[in-house]
């Protein structure tokens, strides 16, 4: 046993190197199935009538956008492919960059019209005060809109929205921690009985359950909940436009299922030298 004992363990960081770039290099995908949660929410997008009034808030930054950005991404696709109007909010301040690329991108594959079919509200301070505001007052909240700093009557989407939350059928959030999902359901979700959806990190994840399905309509956790969700996309988005997105997400999945079946092997096989070593001596 002195020669497994005496192994060098920088070899098993060799071979998880060579294992993770091989299959990044390889560009292997393969579809994942779909989750209960993920089903849900994309069915609870699906069911809203044509023109429905969807309120969409980015609570992210660069540091979690790696998992948020491709849920963010499919939801406007997803819905404008529904043909809904969306009215975009952020709590982050480092979101709205992000927001307004993803949108000049996505909003011409559908002819989606600024003003009429979406609208960019911006960034508001304030963290759980800010969203307390927003489902109390919208118009208080954005007296302007932030693209072109029109008034708020001045654009017909938000004049059909109204004062407050009471014409806006759903509310998506990507959620990656203080203020977001958790906050969003205590403020809007529970006072004016809004049907929610988030999309969160792997960290936020485990505290979505207890609110599944009663004041949570489904939810995108971490990188395999938007895998899962661009595959479902894919079907209704316009000219395969989210396809490239999907077969990415599908292929770093691909990439960590190996990486996890490795660390197991490697667990089983230190106990097993464990145990012998045990019995051995």
């Amino acid at each position: 046993m002195a020669s497994v004992h005496d192994f060098d363990r920088r070899w098993i960081f060799l071979i998880m190197g060579l294992l993770v770039v091989g299959l990044v290099a390889a560009g292997i995908s393969a579809p994942m199935p779909v989750s209960e949660y993920v089903d849900s929410y994309f069915a609870t997008i699906d069911k809203l009538p044509e023109g429905s009034i969807v309120m969409v808030s980015a609570d992210f930054d660069p540091a979690s956008a790696a998992e948020l950005l491709p849920m963010y991404t499919g939801t406007i696709h997803h819905l404008l492919a529904k043909k809904m109007r969306i009215v975009n909010v952020c709590t982050w301040p480092a979101a709205p960059p992000y927001t307004a690329s993803r949108f000049a991108e996505i909003a011409p594959m559908y002819d989606a019209v600024y003003g009429e079919d979406w609208v960019e509200l911006g960034f508001l301070p304030g963290d759980d005060v800010a969203m307390g505001t927003i489902g109390q007052s919208l118009r208080s909240a954005y007296p302007r809109e932030t693209k072109n700093n029109m008034a708020y009557d001045d654009v017909p989407l938000l004049r059909d929205c109204g004062d407050s939350m009471g014409n806006i059928e759903l509310l998506i959030t990507m959620s990656a921690g203080y203020p977001g999902i958790l906050e969003w359901i205590a403020q809007v979700g529970g006072r004016y009985e809004i049907e929610l959806l988030a999309g969160t990190t792997a960290v936020q994840t485990p505290d979505l359950f207890a609110f599944y399905p009663s004041q949570l309509s489904g939810f995108l956790g971490a990188a395999t909940g938007a895998t899962q969700y661009l595959q479902l996309v894919d079907d209704v988005a316009i000219d395969g436009s989210v396809t490239a997105d999907k077969e990415t997400q599908q292929s770093r999945m691909l990439v960590q299922t190996w990486a996890h079946y490795f660390m197991i092997l490697l667990i089983i096989v230190g106990n097993v030298i464990y145990f012998t070593g045990r019995k051995s001596s």
